[in-house]
This record gives structure tokens, C-alpha cells and sequence, in this order.
């Protein structure tokens, strides 16, 4: 049985957008190591778009680093699936899109993978899998940043219905002075 596994890189007033993120080989080794243990990307459609023009890219260029390159094939090999209702077609290699989120399908992909499914971002995606209890683990990439502003804020739109009790596993401290901190799904239930 798989897990579902999300990364969200966050500034400590919870926005969570690409442009406060710091990319470097480091942090790009960290990620390279969550889609090694997974088989699957789990993605919304604002951030799948983002990557499908992005990366394809990059692994076509002869330019790029050799640790982009790396993160670039792996993203190219692995089964994505874009959850959204207005993207009819897509030119990424092993996508689908599926119209709904819902927590049959993740459940069912749970259910019969070895591997994790993985989020990078994807943020409407990761409440949605936190709201259904599907989540397993956490790895909250947090920025030495206080951005002060931005759109995406980490559940700045839904409210769960009660908290979710994490457990600490482990961090890791970048030389870029990113924190990344792992929690999995707590099995003691909050009274």
C-alpha cells in the first residue's frame, strides 16, 4: 500500500508561491528524493501548467545543470495526474487529467501502489487531501522569508472541520537557511 506524501514550501506568514521559493541543487536533491520513492505526482492545475511549460524545457536544453536535468527526467518519467475540471489536453509525457478530486480515486491509487503519491504545491490539492484524512506525510519547506503579501496563502479558503494532529519525524536544514520539517499523520486522535 502507497502513501500520500505532500511537500509545500512555505514563508512563515504561510504564503506558498513559487517566487518565495529558493531553488538551488540542494533543495532540487531533497525534492529528487521524495519522487524516488514515489510513483505517482498529484497535481492541480495552476501548478501542473506551471511545470508542463517548464520542465519539458529544461530537459531539452543543453544548458542545464546537470541537477536540473536529473529532476527534469524524473518529472518527465513518472505518472502525473492534473485534477481540474477546464483542462481538456495536455502535451506532457504520462499525464492524465481527471475531473475531480475525489476520495475514491486517491484511496484506490493508495491502495494499489508500492510507491507514494507525491504534491509538490498544488495547494487547493493538498487542503483537499487533508480535509478527506488522506495524508500521511508532511514536509513543510519553510523559507527564510516573511513575504508580506502574495495570492496563494496556505488555507487562507477552506476550514477543516476539526485539527489534524501531526507527529514530528525528522527536519533538514538547507545552507540556503530553508528549514524542512517532517510531520506524518499522528495516530492519536485529539480529544
Amino acid at each position: 500500500m502507497g502513501k500520500v506524501i505532500v511537500l509545500i514550501s512555505i514563508t512563515p506568514d504561510c504564503f506558498a508561491e513559487s517566487q518565495h521559493v529558493i531553488i538551488d541543487p540542494e533543495f532540487f536533491e531533497f525534492a529528487h528524493s521524495l519522487l524516488s520513492v514515489s510513483e505517482v505526482v498529484l497535481f492541480g492545475r495552476t501548478t501542473f501548467e506551471l511545470f508542463q511549460e517548464r520542465w519539458p524545457e529544461r530537459l531539452r536544453d543543453k544548458e542545464s545543470p546537470d541537477w536540473v536535468k536529473k529532476m527534469a527526467q524524473s518529472l518527465h518519467d513518472i505518472q502525473k495526474i492534473v485534477f481540474s475540471s477546464t483542462l481538456s489536453e495536455t502535451t506532457w509525457n504520462n499525464s492524465e487529467i481527471v475531473n475531480e478530486l475525489e476520495f475514491k480515486k486517491i484511496k484506490s491509487l493508495k491502495d494499489n501502489t508500492e510507491g507514494a503519491l507525491l504534491t509538490f504545491g498544488s495547494l487547493t490539492v493538498v487542503e483537499s487531501l487533508i480535509e478527506m484524512d488522506l495524508v500521511d506525510d508532511y514536509y513543510f519547506n519553510i523559507q527564510p522569508l516573511i513575504a508580506g503579501n502574495g495570492d496563494a496563502r496556505f488555507f487562507n479558503k477552506r476550514v477543516l472541520a476539526e485539527p489534524k494532529k501531526l507527529e514530528y519525524v525528522d527536519h533538514h536544514h538547507l545552507n540556503s537557511g530553508a528549514h524542512i520539517i517532517h510531520y506524518r499523520r499522528a495516530e492519536v486522535e485529539l480529544s
